[in-house]
């Protein structure tokens, strides 16, 4: 029998430190790690050495989510003691009696499940004590939780994330003096409890409100205010004339405004510095008032707006025109089109077939959704692409309504040719089914821009007969002879394509590539 040799042990055992890399990391970096993993996968690494028993009692990000629950659903006596003994609540518990190190940032989120208001409490009063810098509450069903005058005593705090929430201020409340991101969504909130607590935040950069109640005038006084984002009920909103700062702004208004359109232009005069603006829902419609002609100031830094718009509707198109009359700089202008049945869209096509004489020479994409295929609609895209002379790429995307339309509009194709559109190189257009009006504008843009390098089509998902629509767009003439046309699987290829950048040329997505050379 042949014997080890008396140190092969060590060796072996000098072999495996050798090979166990990662425990000799740095603490910092360890933590990090841990970090990123589901706090019940991070908690397991305790099991390991002392040396882990340690790195997971210091992880300085805790995050509780759904991840956290056994999922074995057997229902056996030693499954429903596994699950008292592993539920969400004692999981939480047993991670913070363990935890010695700091807590940066500590989230509770749960998607499905409503979180008992006693347990939240306990844990923010025990945090409290700590210095948290990032705190996410995120429950989507049950009572709202009225949040805990506990953590008003978070003074260290810099991001701040409250869902489905009471919110109400003690009478000492100094404020979060570092905060700089402040996330409310479904919370219920009164107007000066809200305006005192912006007030309180002097550092703010990032502001959301989503889906709030309790406030109908938002007044916004944050002079450090980079981001911003409000979704709701709401009658008019005045961050200030202090906006310097103000880079990113997203209004979206769930019901028309009843207050007078002096409101609104104030607000509009407030944007002067703004990049991007995204304006949607009712807003456009409750700001055609304050928009009856060009803004005092332009938006000089204006990049990029994206507009909620019924193109049907002549007030809204010359309000949404003088906005863009107002933004010498514009590169990205995004058309989310509303859909409005009662209105007449006869003065607004003759508007717009009438006024071709405006330049915007900077715009360089456009990009239109909810596309029906309705005459307003296809007169206002050819309005933007005859007015923006720079204009390099064009998407297209239809809505779900265009199969109403089928054989109902007549194109301006057969009254007007005469057009071109000198820098198109991209045109994208997705979720066709083929009816005239769609069929019509692809070869309009491919008569018109003599320059095209590519065009991307692609149908809707429920469409039948992809190779009738593939053989008519083979067949149109084309002004551009290396204009390619690649034809996309809805199924599989239009995720990978419908964001793709203007310099995308990537070929292996496709499944019909199209070359000028094979057209008539």
């Amino acid at each position: 029998m042949q014997t080890e040799p008396p140190n092969s042990s060590s060796k072996s055992k000098k072999k495996k430190m050798k090979l166990d890399r990662i425990s000799k990391l740095q603490d910092d970096v360890t933590q990090q790690i841990l970090s990123y993993l589901p706090i019940r996968d991070a908690v397991r690494t305790r099991i390991l050495s002392r040396n882990w028993r340690c790195k997971c009692s210091t992880i300085p990000c805790l995050v509780f989510d759904d991840r956290c629950c056994v999922s074995d659903q057997t229902d056996t006596e030693t499954n429903r003691m596994r699950k008292r003994q592993t539920s969400f609540s004692s999981i939480v518990d047993q991670v913070l009696a363990l935890h010695t190190g700091s807590i940066e940032t500590f989230t509770l989120s749960r998607q499905n499940k409503h979180l008992d208001a006693r347990d939240i409490d306990r844990w923010i009063f025990g945090l409290s004590q700590r210095s948290i810098k990032k705190f996410i509450l995120e429950q989507w069903k049950g009572t709202p939780y009225n949040v805990s005058s506990r953590l008003f005593m978070f003074r260290d705090l810099i991001h701040l994330e409250l869902y489905n929430c009471v919110l109400d201020l003690p009478s000492t409340f100094k404020g979060f003096r570092a905060l700089k991101i402040l996330n409310l969504q479904m919370v219920r909130i009164a107007q000066d409890v809200f305006e005192k607590m912006i007030g309180y935040c002097p550092l703010i950069e990032r502001l959301i409100l989503c889906d709030f109640q309790g406030i109908t005038h938002l007044n916004i006084d944050a002079p450090n205010l980079q981001y911003l984002t409000v979704d709701g009920a709401f009658e008019d909103v005045d961050i200030g004339m202090n906006t310097s700062n103000l880079v990113h702004a997203t209004v979206i208004q769930q019901k028309a405004a009843s207050s007078s359109c002096s409101n609104f232009l104030k607000f509009f005069s407030q944007l002067t510095h703004v990049e991007k603006l995204s304006i949607d829902g009712f807003f456009l419609e409750s700001a055609v008032g304050a928009l009856q002609e060009e803004l005092p100031k332009p938006y000089l830094s204006l990049k990029s707006l994206c507009l909620g718009i019924r193109l049907n509707n002549l007030d809204e198109i010359l309000a949404a025109v003088r906005l863009l009359r107002s933004s010498p700089a514009l590169q990205e202008l995004e058309i989310s089109v509303r859909q409005d049945a009662e209105a007449a869209a006869g003065e607004t096509t003759y508007w717009l077939n009438d006024n071709h004489n405006w330049s915007f020479t900077q715009l360089l994409l456009v990009k239109v959704t909810g596309f029906s295929g309705v005459k307003a609609e296809v007169d206002f895209i050819k309005f933007l692409l005859l007015s923006s002379p720079a204009l390099q790429q064009l998407v297209i995307l239809a809505g779900q309504q265009d199969q109403a339309v089928r054989g109902k509009v007549r194109s301006w194709l057969d009254e007007d040719q005469h057009c071109a559109f000198t820098q198109l190189r991209i045109v994208k257009v997705g979720g066709i089914s083929g009816v005239k009006a769609e069929v019509a504008l692809i070869r309009f843009l491919l008569l018109s821009s003599p320059v095209l390098e590519k065009m991307i089509v692609w149908a809707v998902h429920q469409a039948s007969g992809d190779r009738p629509l593939l053989k008519k767009l083979l067949q149109f003439r084309r002004a551009s002879a290396q204009a390619e046309i690649k034809y996309l699987d809805p199924l599989n290829d239009v995720q990978a394509n419908a964001g793709s950048n203007v310099n995308d040329d990537s070929e292996s997505q496709t499944s019909d590539s199209i070359s000028s050379s094979d057209s008539d």
